[in-house]
């Protein structure tokens, strides 16, 4: 009896310690991004403290930031955006967070209103395979994350036909067993319990500049689509989902550059936010960004895009939504921290950038205090992109008329801007460098000084002379200089060599 109760003892162990080693590799090669991205969430939704969900699409992964709507309005919220994903995975993402916590407000995108599928691995007659596959491999991101339960067996069922391809999000080792080569030290991180949460609360920053946005024809006025879609369908679950639990709803169109299709869908989204009575923003039609200054490409937000498009939302929901403002209260110690965070990383990009486009896009943010000089006959003069965001600093059109020179210092800390071109000087204008002085001499050799220490010439050095485009950073508050960086134009390039 003894011997073969302690069989069962052996027995048991070796099964426990088998299924704890098939969990653990199972958890190592699993990908990271879903995890990474809703790792935050689950800790939020735990303690209570998400106030807002935002859902949709990769338009709304880059075109709100928690992080600064937390840090400029003091709401909590988290970006459930998923790339690629269609309303009813927006749905089904939506069910699966009210699983875990119950948001005062639901904020949906809905781009993409106009798909007329059911299934994300059929979608029509004619889609080609690669767009089938990248549709599936991009649903990983919105359902990884979540335990293999009756609700997920739910969601998989309604989004994918084929059953082989279902068993690849219920039993995801099937997926990345393989990937043992591409491991890195992040994989093996998770055993000891980090989480990966990135500290924009699900929301993914991108920092290009479009340098040439597209336009569409307007449709009819009023025109919609012609069928009742999938995404229509779904996008009223939702609504109706909210309005079930008493939860606040506001459907939007993120800006970008749009297809007629793409308006029409718009208007739609519309038509169907009023039959519920619920309010609907469509930021197609209203003046919140430049698409020269504001894009990723044409169909993503950059970061100074999303906090545009976050302090629209910011704005309308503290007048809407009655939220509270969190700031500083105990128990929102993490958003505090992210925040903080936050506002570092616009710092510090402003000052490192090592691309002209995108330092000139993070000096718009006026975390830092900035000069900005381009020598006559640099090729700026002649860059529309280069133009357009230096004109959003100086909120003049300066630039654009001049073939230079051209200087602008931006004191952010004041909130002054002082500009110069041609012959132009500036003299004894106050900023937290000094009351600084700038004086053309000739193509090559331009004055800048503080008058406190007119020895430093800030604009002249002999292992720079041929560098056409000069930013200096400096602190807003001291005026002590944080980076100077020297860029040559080629054609519309701007190499730091």
């Amino acid at each position: 009896m003894k011997k073969k109760i302690l069989n069962l003892l052996v027995i048991a162990l070796f099964v426990a310690v088998v299924s704890g080693c098939l969990y653990a590799a199972a958890t190592v090669v699993r990908r990271k991004e879903s995890n990474n991205k809703y790792a935050d969430f689950f800790t939020q939704a735990e303690k209570g403290n998400i106030d807002v969900l935002f859902m949709g699409s990769s338009h709304v992964i880059n075109g709100v930031n928690p992080a600064s709507l937390y840090k400029d309005y003091g709401f909590t919220s988290y970006n459930m955006g998923g790339h690629g994903s269609v309303m009813q995975a927006t749905y089904w993402e939506l069910i699966e967070a009210l699983d875990y916590c119950t948001p005062k407000w639901v904020v949906v995108d809905a781009y993409m209103l106009e798909k007329n599928y059911q299934y994300l691995d059929v979608m029509n007659e004619n889609t080609p395979q690669e767009d089938i596959d990248s549709s599936i491999d991009q649903l990983h991101l919105n359902m990884d994350c979540w335990p293999l339960n009756r609700l997920k067996l739910a969601a998989i069922s309604d989004l994918i036909q084929d059953k082989e391809i279902r068993k690849e999000f219920l039993f995801d080792f099937m997926v990345y067993h393989d990937r043992w080569n591409e491991l890195t030290r992040e994989d093996y991180d998770v055993l000891a319990g980090k989480n990966g949460g990135e500290g924009l609360f699900g929301g993914e920053l991108r920092y290009e500049v479009e340098l040439k946005p597209s336009t569409s024809p307007d449709p009819a006025e009023g025109e919609v689509l012609a069928e009742h879609t999938v995404g229509q369908e779904y996008l009223m679950k939702i609504i109706d989902e909210c309005q079930r639990r008493g939860i606040g709803v506001l459907v939007t169109y993120l800006p970008f550059c749009p297809t007629t299709e793409d308006k029409i869908a718009a208007n739609s989204a519309g038509v169907t936010a009023g039959m519920y009575g619920v309010p609907y923003i469509n930021m197609l039609d209203l003046d919140i960004i430049d698409v020269y200054t504001d894009l990723n490409d044409t169909g993503h937000l950059n970061a100074l895009g999303a906090k545009k498009v976050t302090d629209f939302l910011g704005n309308w929901l503290l007048e809407n939504a009655d939220l509270t403002d969190h700031r500083g209260q105990a128990g929102y110690e993490y958003y505090d921290e992210c925040a903080a965070r936050y506002a570092d990383n616009m710092k510090s990009g402003a000052v490192n950038a090592d691309e002209l486009y995108t330092q000139l896009e993070m000096l718009s943010f006026g975390d830092v205090g900035s000069v900005v000089y381009f020598n006559q006959g640099s090729n700026a003069f002649s860059d529309d992109g280069v133009k357009e965001l230096v004109s959003k600093m100086s909120g003049t059109d300066k630039i654009v008329n001049t073939q230079g020179p051209y200087i602008m210092i931006n004191d952010a800390g004041s909130g002054n801007v002082y500009e110069a071109c041609g012959e132009e000087m500036l003299d004894g204008v106050a900023t937290a460098m000094g009351s600084m002085v700038y004086q053309p001499v000739e193509q090559r050799f331009r004055l800048l000084y503080a008058k406190e220490n007119e020895e430093v010439n800030y604009l002249y050095d002999d292992d720079h002379i041929w560098y056409d485009v000069q930013v200096i950073t400096y602190d807003k508050n001291s005026g002590e200089v944080l980076s100077h960086k020297y860029y040559r134009s080629y054609g519309s390039k701007y190499r730091q060599d």
